[in-house]
């Protein structure tokens, strides 16, 4: 099974909700721990500390090109992550992680720093509970950051990585706590409201661009609820509906977007300057599903998906602050996740396989170029070669 990791609208809720069902995350820090197994030199490296039998995570050294894209792959308990590069349309498999026992598929969750040259992956650690990896892409070198040792299922373990790939978030037993991809032990940086209450757990959704600042979110059924904090401090000094955000340098900071859920929320697409609060609506309300949601590298222009319905396919829109209205950006198919190039000259997007030339297995997919909707790659199974 092979899906883009930013599938549309699969709200971070959704993505740690087995957390609040497994245990609380403990804030014990793991041992920091070399790779073992082949050097770089070699091409690969990995990470299984303490334990016997094969490693939990392994890397292969992987160039990364200015326009490319991560997916995660799965094969039963084993998970993969892909790394496409957009300009020459291929791909090669960079991470291989283990999941816990006897669940049908695992995707290894994972986020990236801004350059994508390192990855925070979450997988099995050595003691078979849930831990965060470091991954240094160009190299192949695999890192234990931290390991719980309570929670033993790999899914609720998310990590959320700084742009400049120095720091990193996750929820822990207490709240939500930070700590240097240099090593060393996490710290509590927010408390969670009542650990007790599902809608008052904090989760880390996104640093801001100088890291001085952390986006969390509350919510039920769906993420209802987006907060910005202090890196230093901890400090709450904004907080509004939404369940995506996007920073940038300048303000307006903040780009939110969300939909309603059973308990709350609203569908609205808006920016934000969290220092004042000054908040600029950009969709008016609707019962609309939104994803994707960018800022334009340079510009004051947003990238966003919307769909009639949740899970469904998307028809993707940009919108600039000083225009009124949204505009359509044409494509020949619906997609399932869009992103712009690293200048903004170019928007990519996801789509399914075969939706034109004939039938194509379930999570095969092609990049494509809109406007026109002209195929950059295509991506088929755990080592994305289509045959």
């Amino acid at each position: 099974m092979t899906v883009p990791q930013q599938t549309l609208r699969m709200t971070f809720l959704a993505a740690t909700g087995a957390l609040l069902v497994a245990s609380a995350c403990s804030g014990a820090q793991a041992p920091s721990a070399e790779p073992r197994g082949p050097s770089a030199a070699s091409r690969a490296s990995s990470a299984s500390v303490g334990s016997s039998g094969p490693a939990k995570v392994t890397a292969r050294a992987t160039g990364v090109a200015r326009e490319h894209r991560y997916v995660a792959t799965s094969e039963g308990e084993r998970g993969y992550i892909l790394l496409i590069d957009l300009t020459t349309g291929t791909s090669v498999q960079v991470v291989a992680a283990r999941g816990s026992g006897g669940k049908p598929y695992f995707l290894p969750p994972f986020s990236e720093s801004a350059d994508g040259r390192k990855l925070l992956v979450g997988a099995t650690g050595p003691t078979a509970r849930s831990a965060l990896y470091l991954i240094d892409v160009p190299t192949g070198r695999v890192t234990l950051l931290y390991e719980d040792d309570e929670i033993s299922a790999v899914g609720p373990l998310r990590g959320v990585l700084s742009p400049d790939g120095e720091r990193y978030a996750l929820h822990g037993h207490d709240g939500v706590r930070v700590g240097d991809t240099s090593g060393g032990a996490t710290s509590l940086f927010v408390e969670d409201e009542d650990p007790a209450d599902m809608a008052k757990i904090w989760y880390p959704v996104a640093w801001s661009v100088d890291r001085s600042a952390i986006v969390l979110a509350q919510g039920t059924d769906t993420v209802t609820r987006v907060a910005t904090f202090r890196a230093g401090t901890g400090e709450k000094y904004w907080s509004g509906a939404g369940s995506q955000v996007s920073w940038r340098a300048r303000s307006p900071f903040l780009a939110v977007a969300g939909s309603a859920g059973t308990f709350g929320g609203a569908n609205r697409v808006y920016a934000v300057d969290p220092d004042v609060g000054d908040i600029r609506d950009l969709e008016p309300l609707a019962a609309k599903y939104f994803g994707s949601l960018a800022w334009h590298p340079s510009a004051d222009r947003l990238l966003y998906a919307v769909a009639d319905t949740q899970f469904a396919e998307s028809d993707v829109y940009t919108r600039a602050l000083s225009e009124d209205f949204p505009r359509r950006v044409d494509s020949p198919r619906r997609i399932w996740d869009a992103w712009w190039s690293s200048d903004g000259s170019r928007i990519y997007a996801t789509a399914p396989r075969g939706t034109s030339t004939g039938a194509a297995r379930v999570g095969d997919f092609d990049v494509v170029e809109l406007p026109g909707g002209g195929v950059v790659a295509s991506v088929c199974g755990n080592n994305g070669q289509c045959r």
